[in-house]
């Protein structure tokens, strides 16, 4: 049923259901929700939003659920060393580009190098249980808000994604 799902949200990712909207206000919302789910766990987050951040055209939906699997990700890498850990959501505005920068860090795991090319190759997976399918959707949804995802990582180390996306279409 799992796979299924994916493989739906993987063929409709670039499908968008675009309205101007407060990236802001969705990530306050997000951040919320997801210190919650970490109650009686050892991670520690912290999220930094920047104040000014203006609103977006995009799909509000898609991109909480890219966001959202982005932070399951890290929570699984940080428990995958069950050592206390730290996950942090940080947004910003570059101005000068126009572009929305959000990156989402973790203490966890890692992505070791020869694996960091393709994991957002669908159907590649690294991780127990795994589909291959999140990052790849994510990508995909990233790619049709005409944004870039990339991701940068250390075995022992934490992994950081960063999504641009641009503050108009």
């Amino acid at each position: 049923q799992q796979l299924l799902n994916e493989l739906s949200s993987y063929n409709n990712g670039n499908e968008l259901a675009v309205s101007s909207f407060s990236i802001s206000a969705l990530l306050k919302q997000i951040a919320i929700s997801y210190a919650a789910s970490l109650v009686d766990t050892n991670i520690e987050f912290t999220s930094y939003i920047a104040p000014d951040l203006p609103f977006i055209d995009g799909d509000r939906m898609k991109l909480k659920e890219v966001i959202l699997n982005l932070l399951r990700n890290a929570t699984d890498a940080v428990n995958a060393i069950s050592l206390p850990g730290t996950v942090s959501l940080s947004a910003s505005c570059d101005t000068t580009s126009s572009q929305i920068i959000l990156k989402i860090h973790d203490s966890g795991c890692g992505i070791p190098k020869d694996h960091l090319a393709d994991i957002f190759t669908p159907f590649v997976t690294y991780k127990q249980g795994g589909t291959g399918l999140g990052l790849a959707i994510a990508k995909r949804i990233v790619t049709a808000h005409h944004g870039d995802i990339s991701a940068e990582s250390l075995p022992d180390s934490g992994t950081t994604f960063t999504i641009t996306l641009p503050t108009y279409r």
